[in-house]
């Protein structure tokens, strides 16, 4: 499950100054990313409620009828009583390190955790209690030289000069964000751990890498699926598949027996008809861009969102609508320009 890899620093594209064309080379500043490595064991056995803190850099937010989540990026969750929704009171923080995307259901919080997802009940929101942990579900380890953990990386910016026909300088004009292993070999985006993002309701959103039915877990990365068993409290990894999917996978929403897979690329749907081997019954090729995906009443609605110097560039704003009536005649209804 393991694959030792180090990640030494990752170049984030800011600005092009200065240019000396005798010389070839292109003056750049940008955000140098240095890993953090640490004890993953250590990380795993820290106590799960913590004392309360401030909301420093807040991520996705899940509102119920008498609690509010909101996670803090790479930290944890707030945990705000709501049984006065004038004036909500921080009561917990679920320690939760590694986290930017949780799905609740219930008073279940599943949560990652690095590589790994968490389960956690939160029926008293006063005190959380881990039920399961299922390991590197998310993304096989990279360790360093020592066999530490990579645990993220720390951001400086610094100012070099490029040759404009290095790998470097290509990689960053092209995608902007470029990660380098301890050689300086640049490392391809599909094998940096994926960032989560989630949605802000008491449902499921659209903009969600983690999804919770027929009593099973479904997660994305950029290029895998993982699927793990929740019936009767098992909570075990029943299929990791590579590549399932293709490339850069954004969003999952389940609907009825499908599940509807959002890609830069796509919109993917598969059938449920066997929960632990999801089956592809449609899929609806578009222009390359950042694809949230709703499915309602027999149609799916598709956002194509672009911007220059992002990881979606281009000059494409529209919502897709496609009727999915019957997925074996499905055919696009309308496009919609976006500003």
């Amino acid at each position: 499950m393991k694959n030792t890899l180090l990640f030494v620093s990752g170049l984030l594209l800011i600005l092009f100054s200065a240019c000396n064309e005798d010389r070839g080379t292109l003056k750049v500043t940008y955000q140098e990313a240095s890993a953090i490595y640490g004890d993953l064991d250590e990380v795993r056995n820290q106590s799960l409620n913590a004392e309360i803190q401030n909301i420093n850099n807040p991520g996705k937010i899940y509102v119920a009828d008498s609690y509010i989540l909101i996670g803090e990026e790479e930290k944890g969750i707030h945990v705000l009583d709501n049984s006065n929704p004038s004036s909500p009171v921080t009561v917990n923080f679920i320690n939760v390190p590694g986290n930017r995307e949780f799905f609740v259901k219930e008073d279940v919080i599943y949560a990652e955790s690095y590589y790994d997802m968490m389960k956690i009940d939160i029926s008293n929101i006063n005190n959380a209690v881990l039920l399961a942990r299922a390991e590197f579900v998310f993304q096989d380890e990279f360790q360093d030289s020592n066999g530490q953990s990579l645990l993220g990386f720390s951001f400086t910016e610094v100012t070099k000069e490029l040759d404009e026909d290095s790998d470097i300088y290509q990689e960053i004009t092209n995608n902007n964000l470029v990660y380098l292993d301890f050689a300086q070999n640049i490392i391809p985006k599909s094998a940096v751990p994926a960032s989560f993002s989630g949605n802000s309701s008491n449902t499921s959103g659209t903009v969600n890498r983690i999804t919770h039915t027929k009593d099973h877990v479904y997660i994305i990365g950029n290029k895998n699926l993982s699927i793990i068993n929740d019936e009767g409290g098992a909570f075990e990894q029943v299929q990791q598949e590579h590549s399932f999917f293709g490339m850069d996978m954004e969003t999952i929403f389940p609907y009825e027996d499908k599940l509807f897979i959002g890609s830069r690329a796509s919109m993917n749907v598969y059938s449920l008809e066997d929960v632990e081997n999801p089956n592809e019954v449609y899929r609806f090729d578009h222009a390359t861009s950042c694809d949230p995906v709703l499915p309602v009443d027999g149609a799916a609605y598709v956002t194509l969102r672009t911007a220059d110097f992002s990881e979606c560039p281009g000059n494409i704003n529209a919502l897709v609508v496609i009727n999915t009536e019957n997925l074996a005649t499905a055919y696009e209804v309308q496009e919609i320009e976006m500003a």
